[in-house]
């Protein structure tokens, strides 16, 4: 029984690498790179231009879901008004979306494009 083992191992070794398994690894690198990789990328630029044209009195919304109105940018802060007599200072990256009623209604109709 070893001795079968042993020569099914010599066979093996002998055949080298399937000549599919290249194009294969290609396939599934390419798949990996458009579908998760890609998308991602894509994301990130977007949030970057999005958070580069905040201007003052926007009314947005953060990451955590705190609605206010921007009283004060700097390079990488925010001052949000969230109530009367109460600020808040954010990162710039912490923003998530303008809630605006023209930028509500662009979002929405991007979304049913899809």
């Amino acid at each position: 029984m070893n001795n079968l083992i042993l020569l099914w191992q010599d066979v093996a070794a002998d055949q080298g690498p399937s000549p599919l398994f290249w194009p294969f690894m290609l396939l599934g690198l390419l798949v990996f790179y458009f579908f998760m990789i890609r998308p991602q990328q894509k994301e990130q630029q977007q949030q970057k231009l999005f958070s580069d044209s905040l201007k003052k009195g926007s009314k947005v919304v953060t990451i955590g879901g705190l609605h206010g109105t921007i009283a004060e940018l700097k390079d990488t802060e925010v001052t949000l008004l969230i109530a009367p007599k109460t600020v808040v200072t954010l990162q710039r990256s912490s923003i998530s979306l303008e809630s605006t009623k023209s930028v509500y209604e662009k979002q929405t109709k991007e979304k049913s494009k899809v």
